[in-house]
C-alpha cells in the first residue's frame, strides 16, 4: 500500500513537470547536436586528423576511441547508478567533464605551431578519449534520467522531435563548419570550430540544469563488484529476447566498419583536390544531417504506433542499402545517395536503438540493460572500425564495404525473424 502511494505520487510529479522536462531535454539535446555539428564525427574530425597524418588506421581510430571510451565504462557506471534514487547530479558532474576537452583542444590547436603537429595529433586523441570516457560514464545515468521523466507512451515522439530539432541545429553547425574551413587556413579554422563546439555544449548544459527529477520510489539494492558482474550472464541466459536483440546489434553495428570511411573513400576514389574536397565534405555532412532530420518525427510516430523493433529493422535495411551503393559508387551523385540513405538509417537508430531497451526490463534495471547494450554495440563498432581501417590500408575499400554489407544484412534478417517486439510479449 505504501509503495502504491509512493508510485502514485511519483507519477503525479512526472505529469506535473512533463512539459518542463520535455522542452529542457529537447533543447539540451539540440544544442549538444549543434556543438557536435561543428566537429562532425563522420566528416570534420577525419579531415582534421587527415591534415596531421596520412594513416587511414589513425583516421579509423577516431571512431574506435569513441566506441571504446563511450561504452566500456558503462557497466561500471551502471552498478553505482542503479542504487541512486536521483541521477541528475551524476549527469551534471560527468556532463561537465565531457565538455571541457573541447576548450582544451581549442586552446592547444591555436597555441601549437606546425612543427608540433605530431604533438597536436596526440593531444587530439587524448582530449577525444577524455570526451568519450566521460560520455560513457554519463550514458546510463542520462538515459535513465530521460526514461524516468518522459513516460513510455511518449518516448518515441519525444526522441523524434528531439532528434528533428537536433538535426536542424546540426545542419547549421555543419554549414558553419564548411564555411569556416573554406574561409580560414588550418589550424586556425579548427581552433574556431572547437571553440564554437564548446560554447554550444555549455548552452546545452544550462538546459540540463532546468530538468526537474523526482526521486524514484524503488531502486535496486547496492551490490558488490563481484556480485553485480556475476548476475550479468544470468540476464543474458534468462532473457532470451533481449539476448537475441544483442546478437542483432552485434551484426548491425558492422556498419561502423564502413561509415567512418565513406568520406575518405569518396575523396580518394573521385580524385578530388583539397579545395573541392572541402566543399564536398560540407555537402556530405549536410546531406547526412538533412536526411536524418526529415525522417526523425516520422520514425518517432512509427515507433510509438508500431514499436521500436520495426524501426530498427528498417534502420538495418537502409544501412545495408547505403553500404551496397558505396561498394560500387563511381560518381559524386552515388556518394550523395550513400550519405542520404545513411542519414535515414541514422535517424531511425537515434529514435529506437536505446529507446526499445526499457521495454525489455523493469525501471530499476534500466541502467544495467542500457550499459550491456551499449557495451556490446560499442565494442563491436570499435573493433570493426579499426579492422575496416586496417583492411583499407592493406587492400581496398571494396573489401571493407563488402564485409560490412554482408554482416549488416544478416543482422537485419535476424532482427526480423528472431526478435519479438517486447510490447507484444508484455
Amino acid at each position: 500500500m505504501e509503495n502504491s502511494c509512493k508510485m502514485e505520487k511519483f507519477s503525479h510529479q512526472i505529469e506535473k513537470n512533463y512539459k518542463v522536462n520535455f522542452y529542457a531535454n529537447i533543447f539540451d539535446g539540440s544544442f549538444f547536436a549543434l556543438g557536435m555539428g561543428f566537429v562532425s564525427l563522420s566528416t570534420i574530425l577525419p579531415l582534421f586528423v587527415k591534415q596531421l597524418t596520412d594513416s587511414k588506421f589513425l583516421i579509423s581510430l577516431i571512431t574506435a576511441t569513441l566506441m571504446f571510451g563511450a561504452n566500456i565504462p558503462q557497466l561500471f557506471a551502471a552498478r553505482k547508478i542503479e542504487g541512486l534514487y536521483r541521477k541528475k547530479k551524476v549527469v551534471l558532474l560527468l556532463g561537465l567533464l565531457q565538455r571541457l576537452p573541447w576548450l582544451c583542444l581549442a586552446i592547444l590547436t591555436y597555441v601549437l605551431t606546425p612543427e608540433y603537429q605530431n604533438w597536436l595529433l596526440v593531444i587530439f586523441f587524448v582530449c577525444w578519449g577524455l570526451y568519450s570516457v566521460a560520455g560513457g560514464l554519463v550514458g546510463p545515468a542520462w538515459f535513465d534520467l530521460v526514461s524516468k521523466v518522459i513516460p513510455v507512451d511518449r518516448r518515441g515522439r519525444f526522441f523524434g522531435y528531439r532528434t528533428f530539432l537536433s538535426s536542424i541545429l546540426q545542419v547549421l553547425g555543419a554549414l558553419g563548419a564548411g564555411y569556416i574551413i573554406k574561409s580560414f587556413n588550418f589550424p586556425f579554422s579548427f581552433t574556431v570550430l572547437f571553440t564554437l563546439a564548446f560554447i554550444a555544449l555549455m548552452i546545452s548544459y544550462l538546459f540540463l540544469l532546468v530538468i526537474k527529477e523526482p526521486a524514484y520510489p524503488t531502486v535496486n539494492q547496492k551490490q558488490g563488484f563481484r556480485e553485480y558482474f556475476k548476475k550479468l550472464p544470468m540476464i543474458l541466459k534468462e532473457k532470451v529476447n533481449f539476448r537475441n536483440y544483442l546478437l542483432c546489434v552485434f551484426f548491425i553495428q558492422f556498419i561502423g566498419m564502413s561509415n567512418g570511411l565513406f568520406t575518405v573513400a569518396g575523396i580518394e576514389r573521385l580524385g578530388l583536390t583539397d579545395k573541392i574536397a572541402s566543399d564536398v565534405v560540407g555537402t556530405f555532412t549536410i546531406l547526412l544531417i538533412v536526411s536524418q532530420s526529415l525522417t526523425n518525427i516520422f520514425w518517432g510516430h512509427v515507433s510509438d504506433r508500431y514499436g521500436h523493433k520495426l524501426v530498427m529493422t528498417l534502420c538495418a535495411a537502409f544501412n545495408s542499402i547505403g553500404v551496397l551503393i558505396a561498394l560500387f559508387a563511381q560518381s559524386i551523385m552515388a556518394f550523395y545517395f550513400v550519405f542520404i540513405i545513411t542519414g535515414i538509417a541514422l535517424g531511425a537508430q537515434k529514435v529506437s536503438f536505446l529507446t526499445i531497451i526499457p521495454e525489455f526490463c523493469n525501471p530499476e534495471e534500466r541502467p544495467t540493460y542500457v550499459a550491456i547494450t551499449n557495451t556490446v554495440s560499442g565494442l563491436t563498432i570499435a573493433c570493426v572500425s579499426l579492422l575496416g581501417g586496417l583492411l583499407a590500408d592493406l587492400f581496398n575499400y571494396q573489401i571493407v564495404f563488402g564485409i560490412s554489407f554482408l554482416m549488416v544484412a544478416i543482422g537485419a534478417g535476424l532482427l526480423l525473424t528472431k526478435v519479438y517486439d517486447p510490447r507484444d510479449i508484455s
